[in-house]
């Protein structure tokens, strides 16, 4: 038996685990490498929850490989890491457009639209004429998601307090995921949904989790223990737990772990 027996942890992957590809070949630090690998070689289980496809996370399997099911596309998809099996699917509902329109109507910043599809590896991008010209064809596309993305950060703001207000009382979420890129959903389908998915599933007594970003909260929100990294935005430090004295880059993962395991000895 290991220390970490039962011990589910699930980590953001842009902003809390990577640091990018400032060092190619080492986007997730060292350090938080080793400690990954520790983690799981004394009964954890380590995955990563994302905005991306789940083949964007694998093409970094040489520096950290999930041993449970690996959530992708903000919760919206949880697949086996190996076998590429989905274990739950959900499917964006084209009712979502509509709204979308009177978002980009009543949003006088310049802004684009990309789209997510099923059985895709990658987004598809439109600018705003090409999504007004193409929104009959685009809503029967199947996607896990959209994004409508902006110009500046303050520009993200509006167009995030705008989605929100005219998305209240629907089925639909919209978070950013960087400060220009704000993410649409089914509110069902959010990392917060998913990892109490995950910890059902592999029947994880202790659900701990790592993010920066607004998608991240519904995430912080779910878990046992919600940690937000050190560069994580203010509103998340509030949603969460506790926060690690280190950034992503600086080994904030690993700093999770030894806080998990030092409790636990206790």
């Amino acid at each position: 038996m290991g220390i970490f027996d039962g011990v589910l942890l699930c980590s953001d992957w842009d902003g809390s685990l990577s640091r990018g590809s400032a060092v190619p070949g080492e986007e997730v630090c060292p350090e938080n490498r080793a400690a990954i690998d520790y983690f799981q070689k004394n009964g954890g289980l380590f995955t990563v929850c994302s905005g991306r496809y789940p083949s964007y996370i694998l093409s970094f399997r040489e520096q950290v490989f999930p041993n449970t099911a690996l959530i992708a596309l903000n919760g919206s998809l949880i697949v086996d890491p190996i076998s590429g099996e989905a274990l739950r699917e959900q499917v964006l509902d084209p009712s979502l457009y509509p709204y979308l329109t009177r978002i980009l109507d009543a949003f006088p910043h310049p802004a684009k639209f990309l789209q997510y599809p099923v059985g895709a590896s990658g987004a598809a991008t439109y600018s705003r004429e090409e999504f007004r010209e193409r929104i009959e064809e685009l809503g029967k596309v199947p996607c896990y998601k959209v994004l409508l993305v902006t110009d500046d950060a303050e520009h993200g703001v509006l167009l995030r307090d705008l989605a929100r207000k005219i998305l209240a009382d629907t089925d639909f979420e919209a978070a950013r995921s960087w400060p220009i890129g704000l993410e649409f959903i089914n509110r069902e389908s959010n990392k917060g949904g998913a990892v109490r998915f995950l910890k059902e599933k592999t029947g994880a007594k202790l659900l701990v989790a790592v993010g920066d970003y607004e998608n991240d909260i519904p995430m912080l929100r779910a878990a046992d223990i919600g940690y937000a990294v050190a560069n994580a935005t203010d509103d998340v430090k509030a949603a969460s737990d506790r926060v690690t004295k280190r950034k992503n880059a600086e080994g904030a993962v690993a700093e999770v772990i030894r806080d998990v395991e030092a409790a636990l000895s206790r």
